[in-house]
């Protein structure tokens, strides 16, 4: 029976490797090679093994529910990470979103990088609309991205916003944007030549900070655009609104909504730019897979704002009953006030939570109803009708 180091396909690549000739993966990598394909390269990662051929990546994740994806050379890549000890890291841009390989030995990295591209240098498909386009001739972009080539991606985690930031602002016209990488920002997430962003993936409000720093680290004739998750508080908007820094909402559906004049007008500067062959090319077969996911993503923002309507209206409820002379109180109603509050405490705990990078569909749609519930308890403490 063949396997990894019998098979004259993966027999160079094996020794040192960290495979393991009879696991899952090994036996996927061989039926999935062709007669004279040979792997020039297998590796692990923190949670990727990998095996790179000629013209394509392989990458397994997980142990006994294998799930495989395959990249086309060159690789689509994205950028370079931290250096350490420990090893490099490279992030990859897949069907399903950015993919993040660390820790990485150098001559794996090294081998990786020469089998990819930078994205700011070549496009791969889906970018190459946004790409072609002459930078700082930003062009018209509604809310909704219809009217252009932006192709909404879901944001799981903080590099998937990055890459989203980075998409957005090719379609506005700066098609050099890249990523800066991982420790080399000095507050300063996505660079092109006259437009510099932040970008930020949390589920709270983004205070004035951040936006006071993009405005230090930026020359003065860039454009300044941040992306946030999470909204913005007063104090941000009228620092951006005075200073002249584009705010931008970034959904977890991967829409972006401008938030300020200064990010409207930057939206609708120019009239959209002729479509060229390459805007009739697919978003590298994301396709129905990709719409299925934003669709179930607004979902669960739609159902998130439920939730946080439902805990406003507790609140509201709550001060005014504070709001009442002190004879009115009363042991029930004191023992009320404290159930509610603790529960719209854990309620935007779980809401919280449901962001997380690490969380799946399906366990963010529990934490969801499990704040759903908590939220509806505590308005029935109060006597309010949901």
């Amino acid at each position: 029976m063949s396997n990894l180091r019998s098979d004259p396909r993966t027999s160079d690549a094996v020794r040192g490797s960290g495979w393991t000739s009879g696991s899952p993966q090994a036996e996927q990598l061989l039926s999935r090679l062709g007669a004279g394909e040979r792997v020039e390269l297998l590796f692990v990662t923190l949670r990727y093994q990998g095996a790179l051929t000629a013209r394509r990546l392989l990458l397994w994740r997980g142990t006994f529910r294998v799930q495989c994806v395959e990249l086309r050379c060159p690789l689509p890549l994205l950028g370079s990470g931290s250096r350490s000890a420990f090893g490099e890291t490279l992030v990859l841009d897949a069907p399903g979103g950015a993919i993040e390989l660390k820790p990485l030995p150098p001559h794996v990295a090294r081998a990786l990088t020469a089998a990819g591209r930078s994205v700011a240098a070549t496009p791969t498909a889906h970018h190459a609309a946004a790409a072609g386009r002459v930078s700082g001739t930003p062009r018209a972009e509604g809310s909704n991205g219809a009217a252009g080539s932006y192709h909404p991606r879901v944001i799981r985690t903080w590099q998937d916003a990055e890459l989203a930031a980075v998409d957005h602002m090719r379609d506005l016209g700066f098609a050099d944007a890249r990523v800066t990488g991982a420790g080399a920002d000095g507050g300063i997430d996505v660079f092109a030549r006259d437009a510099v962003a932040q970008v930020k993936h949390y589920s709270q409000p983004i205070g004035v900070g951040p936006v006071r720093e993009l405005r230090g680290v930026a020359d003065p004739h860039q454009h300044l655009l941040f992306y946030a998750s999470g909204g913005y508080t007063a104090a941000a908007r009228q620092f951006a609104d005075e200073r002249k820094v584009a705010l931008y909402s970034l959904a977890e559906s991967g829409h972006v909504t401008p938030l300020n004049e200064t990010a409207t007008r930057l939206s609708a500067r120019s009239d959209p730019a002729p479509a060229s062959g390459w805007t009739q090319v697919s978003a590298w077969g994301r396709g129905a897979a990709a719409e299925r996911a934003s669709r179930r993503a607004a979902e669960l923002d739609a159902r998130r704002q439920t939730v946080l309507r439902l805990i406003a209206r507790v609140r509201a409820h709550t001060s005014g009953v504070h709001a009442l002379p002190s004879n009115r109180y009363t042991k029930d109603r004191i023992k009320a006030l404290k159930a509610a509050h603790k529960l719209t405490e854990r309620a935007e705990s779980l809401l919280a939570t449901s962001r997380a990078d690490f969380q799946t569909h399906g366990g963010r749609k529990q934490l969801i109803a499990l704040a759903d519930e908590k939220a509806r308890e505590a308005a029935l403490k109060l006597g309010l009708r949901v």
